[in-house]
């Protein structure tokens, strides 16, 4: 709410900032939150929702949300230390901002503590996640990691590491994460999803959803940004690297949809089989 005061009451001035593509109109304030603390609002809506609906099998999803918790806090907590985060942000911001990241740091700690001591054995009759969604996981997981390593080959290696863990000239927000960071993030999580998934593992459904989201919102990013810079006018007749890219750009989106839909919580999932029907005695 305090974004939308700054951006004048325009989502959009706020959503061009989360993705990377700030508007010319420049705000009243610095903006404090990013596009991780979106994915976090819904994942942790998510993860309460599965907490009251079946809090014996809601560990893997805790766990969920505090490991994307501690990658979306992690870069905030050394960027928010470097002494020109003050002067930018001014007092009032900067110790708002760094309030939210080590609350969002402790969260994330204390999610993985407690799925940690309520881990339980799959529960009988348990639906197994979709192996369908852990090959659309490691699919996702090669193609940005592919794209990664050709970034990091156009930047160089000293460019890329300063971009990977972020710097002033890339720093939009107060908890910005930087794209490199989220990218080489989802590429570890995807795959340890797909991986668990593929396994029929207990924690691949909670896993894969995380990274489902996490990939949705990475696509759409870059498809917004897309269709404001036009760039899909002229794809066909565009260099082959802008037709991947773009081609690139609708995977993650459509493989983020189908990985949310394919590894969506079974109705009963967590709830007690009903008692065997006998028949009445004679």
């Amino acid at each position: 709410m305090r974004d939308l005061l700054v951006a004048g009451g325009h989502p959009g001035r706020v959503w061009w900032l989360w993705a990377g593509s700030p508007s010319v109109w420049g705000g009243n304030a610095v903006q404090v939150t990013s596009l991780g603390d979106g994915v976090l609002a819904v994942l942790g809506a998510w993860g309460a929702v599965r907490g009251v609906r079946a809090p014996r099998a809601a560990a893997p999803a805790f766990a969920a949300v505090g490991a994307c918790a501690l990658v979306v806090r992690l870069p905030p907590s050394w960027l928010l230390a470097q002494p020109w985060t003050g002067p930018w942000a001014g007092p009032g911001p900067h110790t708002l901002a760094r309030f939210t990241d080590l609350a969002g740091l402790l969260l994330g700690v204390l999610l993985l503590g407690c799925a940690f001591a309520a881990r339980r054995p799959r529960a009988a009759g348990a639906v197994p996640p979709s192996r369908t969604a852990a090959a659309l996981l490691l699919f996702s997981a090669g193609l940005l990691a592919v794209w990664e390593a050709v970034r990091a080959e156009d930047y160089g290696g000293a460019a890329y590491r300063g971009a990977l863990l972020g710097n002033r000239s890339t720093t939009l927000t107060l908890l910005a994460v930087p794209r490199p960071w989220w990218a080489a993030a989802l590429v570890l999580l995807a795959l340890l999803a797909g991986i668990a998934c593929a396994a029929r593992a207990r924690a691949g459904r909670a896993l894969g959803t995380a990274a489902g989201a996490m990939l949705l919102a990475w696509g759409l990013v870059r498809l917004s940004v897309a269709l404001r810079q036009e760039r899909f006018d002229g794809a066909l007749s565009g260099t082959p690297r802008l037709q991947l890219s773009l081609a690139s750009t609708l995977a993650y989106v459509l493989a983020g949809l189908a990985v949310l839909a394919l590894l969506r919580t079974p109705a009963r999932e967590g709830a007690a089989s009903p008692a065997p029907l006998t028949p009445p005695a004679r």
